[in-house]
């Protein structure tokens, strides 16, 4: 057998002799892994510029960080930016981590970058190689050798779900995945007293609070591995340890998703159930092809599956005949992965929905995680060359296998499963030669057949095909510029992803003319569409507005329909000043609804304006009308009082608004009335009510003399959060406190003679 290397796994003695060379030797390894990875983490843009920058990633995060970095800039932390409307409310919307330093760090970044696009970019590659690190630590951790956790460190990033679908489009979760697999490796080698307890509570929280709920399981089920792994091994102390971290983690998390829990009784997304409608729920066969490049498992998806999603790594199928499994004959030692690993099986195959976690297939990646630290502890003692042509035979076997299974499962694409079995096949060749004749060039092999795969993944599977191929623009200074005369004051798209076509959604065709998701407030328009995880069903279904921010054509005629409690236009009650209205429609998109549209193809007559309305300028995709009067109160929200009512004074706030007043009444606000919202007349406080649309309204008492009434915002639950989260922080830094203190005193403790030779 010939060994992969000679040094000690790293679960030798940290201050034994060579320490310093085994750190410098791990760091150096590390460069090497960041290095490999940020390379060719830039791949997929070669290949598809926008790569990084589709779906939720261009309309909500990337954007929505903008937003949120340009008031941070400021000073300011915005809890909720009135001006961005259905999306918002950012505490409540928990997925941007407002909370969390991490996040809001690359917010900053976000808005000191020009070009969204780039940022993108340099933010994956931060992501992605974070998280090569923390697989080339966590591997480390549980004893797998230098070589051996950087082949499969420079694995993971590429695997077919974390590229394809994190990566590609869902950043939150890439976040939440990357810090859990850091959360887990300092969780365990604090667990066996080779770390500060301060250095997991840091982790850990990062992964609580990054604003995905996938975080706060990522850390449950790491604590939950890293104790039963101590409970297996008889460490009571330091089992506890690791659970007190996970509980102060934990209950930090509170921050962030209380204020979602807040919005609920507002919001179109409840709290769930447990169901199974079979969407993106993959079964123990697709898993079973983990080391097929072009395998594209037949799930239930958004469009119909596009990707090798249950891809992990070329070679460890075929490499099954020839690991030393004698490597895994410490179970105590490696009980955690086991357990992480159990774990996260159960969940992908379970149901679709349960409770705030959905779409099983988004697990993938974490019970992967446990495969590939099992696959570091096969490596690490080296491949087995005796019998090498029964060895071979079995792979070759295996190969063939595994191809069969592609072709039986997409017959049309024989000819790219041919291809891929040629390429492992010869891959397989040169590792097999490395480990019997260059042992050194056995790490080298792997990594280098890891990017050439990848690299013919991206030409077979150059982008997801499932997510919404948006090709925003990106040039933050020419949106701004593109729409500085094409939206004046509040504004109305009337448009949605359907309104274009395919070819039509550039960044220099339609996007010049109109904008989805958060990129109008990029643009600086104060769009009243916007994209939302959580949101708002009365002013969704006021506008007939969708989760993007974008809208029905007969959303034109409810806009200046008369809204029967004031009697006053639905325009008039937002403080509507511009709308634009889509020239055309793609035949076949979208199903028009009878009471509203009958017979007519398009839901508005471009030729027409309401009363006090102009057309302002007409493009090739678009037309935009315009208020031609002037709006009361122009510095602040007010839209409509009641007859008996008089303002005064109108001022608004970024989350605020002091108006002056005299008589009473009812009083409506061109701002949404989120959970949170609080209301005072002299120090009297009055209940904000959901009025019309969704819209903030207050019922004035009579007064004769000018009065002022204040509203301010907070989210709903953000103060029982805070208070859960003061809890948590004091039960890690008792924790840390008191680790101090012991460690202190057992180092200073006399030694006894008699018992110094014994094992601890």
């Amino acid at each position: 057998m010939h060994e992969l290397l000679v040094d000690p796994p790293i679960a030798e003695s940290d201050h034994g002799p060579g320490w310093f060379a085994r750190r410098c030797a791990d760091l150096m390894s590390l460069t090497v892994v960041a290095v490999v990875v940020a390379i060719a983490a830039q791949l997929p843009v070669l290949k598809t510029h926008l790569f990084y920058y589709e779906d939720d990633t261009a309309a909500v995060i990337v954007s929505g960080w903008r937003i949120i970095g340009e008031q941070l800039l400021e000073g300011r932390l915005p809890l909720l930016d009135i001006d961005t409307w259905l999306g918002g409310n950012f505490a409540g919307e928990a997925q941007f981590g407002l909370f969390n330093p991490l996040t809001m760090g690359n917010a900053v970044l976000v808005a000191l970058l020009p070009n969204l696009a780039v940022a993108t970019s340099l933010i994956k590659t931060e992501f992605l190689v974070l998280l090569a690190a923390g697989v080339y630590l966590l591997a480390r951790e549980y004893g797998a050798r230098r070589p051996a956790a950087v082949v499969v460190a420079a694995a993971m990033p590429f695997a077919g779900y974390t590229l394809y679908w994190d990566s590609h489009a869902w950043i939150t979760n890439l976040l939440a995945f990357t810090l859990t697999i850091h959360a887990w490796w300092t969780l365990r080698r604090f667990s066996r007293g080779r770390l500060h307890p301060v250095v997991p509570l840091i982790a850990t929280v990062l992964a609580a609070t990054c604003g995905s709920p996938y975080g706060v399981l990522g850390v449950a089920v790491a604590t939950t591995a890293v104790v039963a792994e101590r409970l297996i091994n008889r460490q009571l102390r330091m089992a506890i340890g690791a659970a007190t971290i996970g509980l102060a983690a934990g209950l930090t998390a509170a921050v962030v998703f209380l204020p979602l829990l807040g919005i609920q009784p507002v919001g179109t997304r409840g709290a769930g159930g447990v169901f199974n409608d079979g969407l993106f729920v993959p079964s123990l066969a697709h898993l079973l092809n983990l080391s097929a490049p072009t395998y594209v498992p037949p799930l239930k998806t958004f469009g119909g599956p596009s990707t090798p999603m249950t891809y992990l790594a070329w070679f460890i199928v075929p490499l099954l005949p020839w690991f030393a499994w004698s490597a895994l004959r410490n179970f105590r030692a490696n009980a955690g992965i086991a357990v992480f690993g159990l774990g996260y099986l159960a969940m992908v195959i379970g149901p679709s929905n349960l409770w705030m976690f959905r779409w099983p297939a988004r697990l993938i990646e974490y019970f992967f995680l446990a495969v590939i630290l099992v696959v570091a502890l096969l490596l690490s003692p080296g491949l087995r060359t005796d019998n090498p042509l029964r060895r071979a035979a079995l792979t070759g076997g295996l190969i063939l296998a595994q191809t069969y299974l592609v072709w039986a499962n997409r017959p049309d694409h024989a000819r790219r499963a041919a291809e891929a079995a040629a390429v492992v096949a010869v891959l397989m060749l040169a590792v097999v030669l490395a480990a019997k004749h260059r042992t050194r060039l056995l790490a080298p092999a792997l990594v280098a057949g890891t990017l050439a795969m990848l690299a013919l993944q991206l030409n077979w599977f150059p982008q997801n095909k499932d997510m919404s191929a948006w090709r925003f623009p990106h040039d933050v200074a020419q949106m701004r510029a593109d729409f500085a005369d094409r939206a004046e004051g509040n504004t109305l798209a009337v448009a949605d992803q359907f309104s274009l076509s395919r070819n039509e959604k550039q960044p220099n065709r339609a996007w010049k003319e109109v904008l989805l998701g958060n990129l109008p407030r990029v643009a600086g328009m104060r769009n009243l569409g916007s994209y939302t995880g959580m949101g708002n069903v009365k002013y969704a279904e006021a506008l007939c507005m969708g989760y993007d921010g974008g809208v029905c054509d007969q959303a034109y005629q409810l806009a200046f329909a008369t809204d029967p409690s004031t009697g006053a236009p639905l325009a008039d009650l937002l403080r509507l000043q511009t709308v634009t209205l889509v020239n055309r429609k793609v035949p076949g998109t979208q199903q028009p609804t009878p009471d509203l549209l009958r017979d007519q193809p398009y839901a508005y007559d471009l030729t027409k304006t309401p009363p006090g309305w102009e057309h302002a300028k007409r493009g090739t995709i678009s037309t935009v009308i315009r208020r031609t009067g002037t709006l009361p109160h122009p510095g602040g929200r007010v839209s409509w009082t009641a007859p008996e009512l008089t303002v005064t004074a109108d001022q608004a706030g970024a989350q605020s608004e002091t108006i002056q007043y005299t008589g009473k009444g009812r009083i409506i606000l061109a701002a949404l009335a989120w959970p949170g919202w609080h209301a005072s007349v002299g120090g009297e406080y009055l209940p904000v009510h959901n009025g019309p649309a969704g819209l903030v309204q207050v019922d004035l008492p009579e007064r004769t003399t000018t009065t002022t009434l204040r509203l301010w915002f907070m989210p709903a639950g953000l103060r029982q959060g805070v208070q859960i989260l003061a809890i948590g922080a004091l039960i890690g830094a008792s924790y840390c406190t008191h680790h101090t203190i012991q460690t202190r005193r057992r180092r200073t403790r006399p030694i006894n003679p008699l018992t110094a030779g014994r094992p601890t």
